[in-house]
């Protein structure tokens, strides 16, 4: 079982702060948190982005890694 990141707890629990009662963002959402261009965090090799149905969702469990 893989160790959990330092910061991970505690960028899961501002995330879940910000955005209560959700499990994904928008790509949308995503780049405005970070304040970043959306082409930026997708050619970033470790980016959680999943593409569903032509769209790409962000889950807050792997963003949180990802911040961490």
């Amino acid at each position: 079982m893989p160790r959990e990141k330092p910061l991970f707890r505690a960028n899961l629990e501002r995330l879940r702060e910000l955005y209560p009662d959700r499990e994904v963002l928008t790509m949308s959402e995503t780049c405005k948190l970070l304040r970043m261009d959306r082409r930026t965090i997708l050619q970033d090799k470790n980016c959680p982005a999943n593409k569903v149905c032509g769209k790409y969702i962000v889950p807050l469990a792997k963003l949180a890694s990802f911040l961490s």
